[in-house]
Parts: structure tokens; sequence; C-alpha cells
């Protein structure tokens, strides 16, 4: 039996919460346009501020979305077509700090996000409805469905869109 730390099991009901138990596919389709939008007009000494010490910046938040999309959409593709499979997890502020992002474009982060998001949902949608319920070992939180991730990552895009708003109104921008 695999067990969640109290931790994960917080963070799960936290993604869980704002998604609200809406489907994940229109709030998929829509995350991307809401994060562009809030990010919209923002300089970039704005964009790197952080609002707290260790607190990522919304730049670093953008760059974190995009290699969202990049290890979602390989986790869809080996839950749909090798079901069963490992699903190793990764360190998310380590590839925030070692990959850059303070020194990205917000910009092409933003088109990257939107332009993998259209990739990864034209490759959901086409996958029978039936296969959603495929599923991988994820070496954090166990047995995981496409179905499950797809709804975890709607709620993943309205927290961090939720911490977006957060530091501008922190701001006041």
């Amino acid at each position: 039996m695999f067990r969640l730390t109290p931790e994960l099991r917080a963070y799960v009901r936290k993604i869980d919460a704002y998604r609200a138990g809406r489907a994940p596919l229109p709030l998929l389709r829509t995350g991307p346009g809401k994060i562009a939008r809030a990010v919209s007009g923002l300089s970039k000494a704005r964009l790197k501020k952080r609002p707290a010490s260790g607190k990522w910046s919304i730049i670093e938040i953008l760059g974190h979305l995009l290699d969202t999309e990049f290890v979602y959409g390989y986790r869809w593709r080996l839950t749909a077509g090798q079901p069963r499979s490992p699903i190793p997890g990764y360190d998310q502020d380590a590839w925030s700090r070692e990959l850059h992002y303070r020194r990205a474009d917000a910009k092409r982060l933003v088109a990257g996000i939107q332009e993998l998001r259209r990739h990864n949902l034209e490759f959901v949608t086409r996958i029978p409805r039936p296969r959603w319920e495929r599923y991988g070992m994820h070496s954090e939180r166990g047995r995981e469905s496409l179905r499950r991730s797809m709804e975890l990552i709607a709620g993943h895009d309205l927290n961090h869109l939720d911490q977006i708003r957060a530091i501008r109104k922190k701001y006041g921008w």
C-alpha cells in the first residue's frame, strides 16, 4: 500500500479545492490564456520580484508551468501508451534554480506554455475516454490515472494563477 506524506496529502487537497469538482478539460483549455493575461504588461523587474524569501517570482512560476507541460505531456503519453509504468517525480525547486528561469523571457515562456498545452490537449482528447483510467505508478503519489493527473494539472493551473494574482496584489500592480 502506498501512503502519501501529510504534506503531499495537504497539497493534493489544496489543488483539488481549486478545481472544486469541475471537469478538467475546460479548465485545461482556459488555464494558459488566464496565465498570459495575468502576466501581461509586467516589466522584467516586476516579473523577477519575489514576494518573500524562498518564494518564487512570477517569472519562476512561468518557468515551472512550462516544465509542467513537458513533464505531464510525457507522463500522459507514458500512462496511455505503457500503462502501469513508473512515473518519476522531480525536484521543481532545483529545476527552477538550475534552469535559470529568472533569466528567461516571459513572452517565450508564456508562448511555450500555450503551445505545449495545445499539443497535450490534442493528444489526450484523441485518446478514448475509457483509456483515461489507465494509470502509472507515481513515485510520490502511487497509482495515478491519466484522468487524475489531468484533474491535478487543472487545479495546478488555478493554484499558480492565484499565486501570480497575489503577487500583483501585494505590490499593487
